[in-house]
This record gives C-alpha cells, structure tokens and sequence, in this order.
C-alpha cells in the first residue's frame, strides 16, 4: 500500500476521519506538529516509506516551497516576506526531488486548505477529493505541455507570426499599469497550442509602434483565441485599435457555465484542471522579466485549463456556456462606451448631497456633543451597550437595527446614525469626480459574476467609474448622467418580470392570475395581504406590499425583512396595519411574512419541496429556457441552501429572458436597423 504523510495543524484532529476516507487506496501518517527543517520531514518521509506529501499547516507549506529552487517568496511593501495563504495555494501540486529529501525516489507534494473545510463550506469535500487526486489517482488528469517562453525582439515578428497564425489555439492575456492615467498595456502574452499537442508561450513588451503592429497582426491572426475573463483584456485592445478576431472562448465563463457556486479566478480554475501547478500570481513582483514570465505563464495556464475542461465538462455545461458567452460582446460595447456626465450638475449635487450630511451631523452632535462620530465603530459600540445591547463585537447595520428593535427610543437614535451614515456613504461613493475619465462614467458588466447568470457589476477594467447597478433611486446622482449629445436617455423593463416566473415556476394559479390581470400588482397584494379593499390601497400600504413580496418570495427571515426595511418603517408598518403596540418589530416582520404564505401557499409549500426533492436527487435545477446550475448544497438540510434554490429559479429565468432580448437588440444596434439610432446601456 502506498503511503502518503499528513503534515497538519492540531485544528485538524477532528476532521482526519473524513480526510482518511478521500485518501483510500493509500496509507496516510499523520503529524499534527507544524515542521521548522526540511530535514525533519525528510526523515519522517523515509522512516516511513512516504511517496507524497498533503500539507494543510502554514509553516510547513512555507517550508517546502522555499525549498523549490524557483520559488520567488512574495515581500510586502516594506520589502518583508508576506505570509502565505493556504487559500491561495491550495490544489498546488509539486515535485522535491529524491537528491534533494534524501530519498529512494520524488517526493509528491499537495497543499490544501485546512480540514475544517471538508464541513464547514458545502463544496468542501468536492473540492478536496478533486485535489487529493492529484496523489491518488495520477492518471485521471489532464495531460498538461510544457512550460517555454520568449520575449518578442522586432527581428522575431515574421517567424513568430507564421508560427503562431498556423496555430490550433491561441490564449491571450495582457498586463497593464494599474491607475495609470493613460490606460496603457505592459506587456501581451500569447501562448500557441501547436498541431503536435506541444505550446509554446510569446510575451511582447508593449513599448513602441513595432510592438502595437506584431499584436494587431497577431491578434486578427485565424486561429481561435482563448482569454480569462477576456472583458479586461479586450477593453484594452479596442483602447489601442488592435481587436481581437475570433475570440470563440473564455475560461472563466466555461468554469462559469459548469460550477457557477466555485471560484473563478484563473489561479482556482487551473488548480482545478491542471495536476501540476503551483500558484504563480505573486511571481510578477520583482523586475520586468519577472512581470514578463508571470505574463507567459497566465497564458500557459489559461491554455491548459481551457484543454483540460473541454475534455471533461458535460454537454449541459456547455449548453450553459453558448447562453453565456455571447453576452460578453454587449458587455465589452458598454463598458468601452461609458455615460456621459454633467460637471455642473455634478458640482451641484455634490453641494446638497453635503447640506443634507451636516444638518444630519448637527442633529447628532446636539445630542451626543461635538466629539460623537458615527462613522466610528469604537463610539458607535459603546452607545450600543449604553442602549442596552451589551459589549458587541459590530456597530454594523445589522447589530444597529437589533438595537433598534429592542425600543422606539433606540430606534430614534439608531435611524438618525443610519441616516448619516447613508449620506456620508453616498457622498464618498459617488462624488469623486477623479472616479470618472474624459467626463464619462464607465462601468463593467460580467455574465459570470452571479450564481444566477444576472450581469454583475462593478467599476471599470480602466481602473475608474462606478458599480452602474446601485445607483440609488432619485435626483441624488441620476441628475448629472446625461445623455450624449444628440441622444436621448430611455428606460426599459419587463413589468413584474420576477413575480411572473415565480408565479409560473412554482404553477401558483392566484399568482399567475393577478401578474396576467389588469390590476396593480403592489395594490392588490396590499389588498390581500393587509385585508384592505383595492380600491382603498395608498401609497403607503402599496410599498409595504411590495417590501413583503419581495422578502417572502425569496424565503427571507423575520431579522433579514427588519434589516431590508429598516427599524422605522417596520414600525411605521406596526402602526399602518394597527398591529398589537406590544409587539416587537421582529413579531412584526413575521407577521408580514405570514402575509404572503396565506396569500400564496402553493409558494411555499408545494414549489419550496419541489426544489428541495429535485437538488436532492440530481443536485441540480434546470431552467425553462435550458440553463442548468449544479448546487453544492441540500437545500433540505440548509436554509442557505434553500434560499439559494429559491432565488435562483425565478432569477435565473427571468434574467435569460431578458438578456436574449437585450442581446437581440444590440445585435440590431451593431449589424441591424438599429444601427445609429439606439445605444445600449
């Protein structure tokens, strides 16, 4: 029996049964004791005939990659040497020679995260049997190239061009200059899949006109171009004029399309595909060459991953992928088109944005004196206890929100902090106008970035602009977004897009009957949950219908409704619905909630164990329109898991529903009628 040698921490003792049941065929020798020599290990290792190495302890995997003549250990920014993470190197996989452990033979080494993971994350145990098979079962992975690169040199264009346009595969990546202020690239590597089933990796110094002309030509070059997450990179190279032809594949959204709940950065992807790996992405620090090798093998390791998976995803993944990845195009149109911005309007809602705050800081400093600060967490705790809420660990929203609870003069003072903190949180988000290039806000878009296949938002790939899917409700910043010259700005929506295909997904027949009526779908849930007639529905009892549907239809709690709506209009409701005066806002919020299942019970209880029974057998759920999402989770045994289900299904569907038509009316603004007349935002 082959023998493999545990070097773990003492945190780990409690889980080494389940560790021991992944390892089987091979023997495991456990050491819960973290190893300072190299030389002891070695000992270890030969005392008990050992072929391989898991490590989940710091100082012994800090140990064992010092010992690999290539390793670069990563400094901080006072030139000390940082702590390694185990989450970063964690399905690294790498060879100490016999000459080097005094052994009859190699030694194999695995780095893991610790054991605890094996329960306390749901893909845990996945995860780990994938990587310990990297020692367990060699011959099931991916038969990975060899790592070679070059730096361009001019004199090197023409071979290299025949070279690599003949190639079968082409994986891209580029570096660049983070907050440089002109959104320069670094350096372009390609890395080329050759007929033979041997790569070879090209990293091009981006320094003048004869490395912008070899890129252009490469980049239109025939053969199929592969990317992480090639929105960054593409973004660029439309930046300098030199597209990319044929982009055809990308791996974060191929990972994406299979296991959307796991990581999906490129380092997790190829730790996941490639059985020798060893995580790289701190090896660009140092000089240029360093940066150089680091850009060669990013493109060595997206080639390789994209292999690997190819060979291994099911078709249903890829059936995910060919919904997915074309919405990259839109996106990538987007972000490199931004919004136009108003300096003036911009200067004046700053202004009152900044009136508001100070009359909310006066309020609060005439009660607590002019040294209260409420963006402290130190002053804010201790008012906390002084409320009646103990020594607490956060003065977050959501710990201030239970001090609201407990008493309506806790909740006076508490919206008063939440209020000012809302105001300070707008204005450090949104009015920094060094936030925004050339008076454009830009934004990025990513069809990989949620669970669901919503498009995810965040600040542009040049380092500036805003998340574009927060912007808050009103004057407060919409004001100063105009439109381009010429341009108009419009809005569309599917009305009660989500309420629809909860109502259909879950074949609620009084749901489906009031989203397909002509009636106010807020007012009549008011009327039916509040037993108010429809015609006597306002404003108030609207709103409030409408913050229940969208917490029940989600599966929310009592404590996560009264964090969504706040203290004061959870209160404002006890008094709205003439709710018993001795209830307390979480007795409110459940009673809210009930409102909904008594309204709409095949909800949540026929659709809900549908969902539990269905993830339980297949561990997935298949959308109307075909996407499939794989869940880690029982939802039968987690409520997270549960939510999760919930959410997903109606989310899911409603969003492909409305990136097929949003992707058809790009196509039409591009290639179509539409052309010159509607911009997509």
């Amino acid at each position: 029996m082959p023998v493999l040698a545990f070097f773990g921490t003492p945190d780990d003792r409690a889980y080494l049964p389940r560790f021991n049941e992944l390892c089987t065929p091979w023997g495991v020798k456990v050491s819960l004791t973290p190893e300072t020599f190299l030389a002891s290990i070695a000992a270890k290792c030969k005392a008990n005939r050992v072929e391989a190495i898991i490590t989940t302890c710091p100082q012994t995997m800090t140990l064992l990659l010092s010992s690999l003549p290539d390793f670069r250990h990563p400094l901080d920014k006072r030139g000390l040497k940082r702590k390694l993470s185990l989450d970063d190197y964690a399905g690294s996989c790498f060879t100490l020679p016999a000459a080097k452990m005094g052994t009859p033979h190699d030694i194999r080494v695995l780095i893991l995260n610790p054991l605890n993971h094996l329960v306390r994350t749901p893909e845990g145990r996945f995860v780990f049997k994938r990587f310990i098979s990297k020692i367990t079962r060699p011959q099931d992975w991916f038969p990975q190239t060899s790592f070679t690169w070059q730096v361009w040199k001019p004199s090197d264009s023409a071979s290299l061009l025949a070279k690599f346009g003949s190639a079968k595969l082409l994986a891209v990546d580029i570096e660049t200059y983070r907050g440089d202020e002109h959104r320069r690239i670094h350096c372009v590597g390609y890395c080329a899949l050759f007929a033979d089933g041997s790569t070879h990796s090209v990293v091009v110094p981006f320094k003048d006109m004869l490395a912008l002309d070899f890129c252009r030509k490469l980049n239109a070059s025939a053969p199929p171009k592969i990317f992480q997450n090639g929105l960054y990179d593409n973004l660029y190279f439309l930046r300098w004029n030199i597209p990319v032809h044929n982009w055809l594949y990308d791996t974060q959204h191929l990972f994406h399309s299979w296991y959307s709940e796991l990581p999906k950065r490129l380092d997790f992807i190829t730790a996941f595909a490639v059985r020798d790996i060893r995580y790289w992405k701190d090896d660009s620090a140092g000089g240029e060459f360093e940066l150089f090798e680091y850009n060669a093998r990013d493109c060595w390791a997206t080639m390789n991953a994209w292999c690997s998976l190819m060979l291994e995803v099911p078709d249903w993944a890829i059936t995910n992928y060919l919904q997915e990845f074309p919405m990259v195009f839109p996106c990538l149109h987007m972000e490199a088109d931004g919004l136009s911005l108003d300096h003036e309007k911009f200067l004046a809602a700053k202004a009152e944005a900044e009136a508001k705050l100070e009359v909310q800081k006066k309020k609060l400093e005439a009660w607590f004196g002019e040294s209260f600060n409420p963006g402290s967490s130190d002053q804010c705790k201790r008012l906390l206890k002084v409320l009646g809420m103990g020594d607490v660990e956060s003065a977050d929203a959501k710990a201030m929100n239970a001090c609201a609870a407990v008493h309506p003069f806790n909740e006076l003072i508490v919206s008063a902090i939440l209020a000012y903190r809302k105001q300070a949180k707008l204005l450090s988000t949104y009015f920094v106008w060094e936030k925004f290039w050339n008076g454009r806000l830009y934004y990025k878009l990513n069809p990989a970035g949620t669970d669901t296949g919503r498009l995810a938002s965040s600040e542009s790939s040049f380092w500036c602009g805003l998340q574009i899917q927060n912007i808050p409700q009103g004057p407060a910043v919409k004001s100063w977004i105009v439109a381009d010259k010429g341009w108009l700005l419009a809005e569309n929506d599917y009305s009660q897009s989500e309420a629809r295909c909860v109502g259909y997904l879950s074949g609620c027949t009084a749901l489906i009957n009031l989203v397909e009526s002509d009636k106010d779908f807020h007012k009549y849930n008011a009327s039916a949950f509040f037993g108010v007639p429809y015609e006597q529905i306002d404003k108030p009892l609207r709103d409030l219908a409408k913050r229940v549907n969208h917490g029940s239809a989600y599966n929310m709690g009592a404590s996560v409704l009264l964090d969504t709506m706040g203290p004061k209009k959870v209160a404002e409701a006890r008094i709205l619905l003439k709710l018993p005066a001795k209830w307390t806002l979480i007795q409110v919020c459940q009673h809210l909630l009930r409102t909904y299942e008594l309204t709409y019970p095949e909800v949540k209880k026929d659709w809900y164990d549908d969902l539990k029974r269905t993830i339980k057998m297949t561990k997935k759920l298949v959308s109307p329109l075909g996407w499939t999402r794989y869940f880690f989770a029982d939802p039968a045994s987690s409520k997270p898991a549960l939510n999760a289900a919930v959410a997903h299904s109606p989310q899911n569907l409603s969003v492909s529903i409305i990136n097929r038509v949003f992707y058809s009316v790009w196509w039409e603004t591009m290639y179509g009628k539409l052309r010159g007349k509607v911009r997509v935002k």
